[in-house]
């Protein structure tokens, strides 16, 4: 009997540790979804802190259209992103959630990159890369679109410009998975 507690409890551990809430897993299973980072899959729940030092959990932002970006101050195409992602940010800020989710720099970095783009939506630090390695980046930006039920509906690998992140939110709070082919066009 001590030996099955033991087990459970590294379990709960190993979850907690890497930031899977089994409270998530439930709800996928009841709805049927695996919890991934692709579309159609329940997206993982994640806490983290922001630059500013308070805790934000994904799973609490639930009812609302989020849009997490990974991104990091050397990479250039995020660079050349994040004024867009700013931008549509400042006009949406009531109905919509944005996350930069930050790839393992120091918060000097973070600070310096916030100032230069007077970033005011939440930058979550992940100086261990656990977050990272729970949102997978393919490469540098990317970005996952969250509908208010936490399900994933678009995931865009590279920069996009102000009108592009713009039609995939409005195609998500719409409860339509976007196409780049619209988003582009």
């Amino acid at each position: 009997m001590l030996l099955v507690v033991g087990f459970i409890a590294v379990d709960l551990f190993v979850d907690y540790r890497d930031g899977i809430a089994h409270p998530v897993a439930e709800v996928a299973e009841v709805a049927g979804l695996s919890v991934g980072t692709t579309v159609g899959d329940l997206a993982p729940d994640f806490t983290g802190t922001t630059l500013d030092g308070e805790t934000i959990r994904l799973g609490d932002l639930r009812g609302k259209v989020v849009l997490v970006n990974d991104f990091a101050s050397w990479c250039g195409p995020c660079l050349a992103e994040t004024p867009h992602l700013v931008e549509v940010f400042n006009t949406n800020a009531e109905d919509v959630v944005f996350i930069g989710l930050n790839l393992q720099e120091s918060e000097d970095a973070v600070v310096t990159y916030r100032d230069d783009f007077a970033v005011t939506y939440p930058l979550v630090l992940d100086p261990d890369g656990r977050l990272i390695d729970i949102y997978k980046p393919i490469g540098l930006p990317t970005s996952w679109f969250i509908d208010p039920d936490g399900v994933v509906r678009y995931v865009h690998v590279g920069p996009m410009t102000a009108g592009m992140i713009q039609r995939a939110l409005d195609e998500v709070a719409a409860g339509r998975e976007p196409d780049l082919a619209t988003l582009t066009g």
